[in-house]
């Protein structure tokens, strides 16, 4: 009978191994596959390592698929399965080609309130927090970025344990650019010495100028 078929396979499956089985069912939490009798679910986030955001644009109903046993609840007959882990670990070449500080490329690809994720060299997401989008008050996320941009960003902190990093687009020729900016609009020393030395130098034109001459007439003018 089933039930019994049920019985040995949960005797049978072993939590790290490798079975085939088909996709017999798709919701927006997962997706559930057969695997010889009995259905397990393959939970959305171990389907990729790559976010997917409906199950249905990631696997279609009745596909052959290989699965890892992640969990075998005999007591409650709950089959934790997944897919991700059959692919290679994106994070294990992150940590080998990226370190804290380094400038990297990638694309936006979600916005959300707090900030905007990056696709890294189509590895894995990383976070921009909306006070990193700019040297600037940044009040809605979209004014700066959107969906689809390629930006440059550096990497301000990476956590491969937690599958985490974050980074700024608070690069420094942005920053020399917002100083120079801000030197323009506003009074410095070099904005006054020139109108300074002008005066000092400005003498009766019929009268060729002396060192004497210059002197008595900047301090004359201060």
């Amino acid at each position: 009978s089933r039930s019994e078929v049920n019985m040995k396979l949960f005797d049978e499956l072993e939590v790290g191994s490798v079975c085939k089985g088909k996709v017999t069912s798709i919701k927006d939490f997962g997706v559930f596959v057969d695997v010889g009798g009995a259905e397990g679910l393959v939970h959305i986030s171990e389907m990729s390592w790559s976010r997917v955001t409906t199950p249905s644009e990631f696997i279609n109903l009745g596909d052959e698929v290989d699965v890892f046993v992640l969990g075998v609840d005999k007591e409650n007959r709950r089959i934790s399965l997944g897919m991700k882990q059959l692919q290679p670990d994106p994070w294990v070449e992150v940590i080998q080609r990226f370190k804290t500080g380094q400038i990297v490329k990638g694309t936006i690809m979600r916005i959300v309130p707090f900030g905007a994720f990056i696709s890294i060299d189509g590895l894995v997401e990383g976070l921009i927090h909306i006070s990193e989008l700019s040297f600037e008050h940044v009040k809605t996320v979209s004014d700066v970025v959107s969906v689809g941009q390629e930006v440059e960003a550096k990497i301000i902190k990476l956590i491969p344990e937690e599958q985490k990093i974050g980074l700024t687009l608070k690069l420094p020729k942005e920053k020399k650019s917002s100083e120079s900016k801000s030197s323009e609009t506003g009074s410095s020393e070099t904005d006054v010495v020139p109108d300074i030395v002008e005066k000092k130098i400005v003498v009766d034109q019929d009268t060729p100028p002396t060192m004497e001459t210059m002197v008595k007439k900047a301090l004359d003018e201060g």
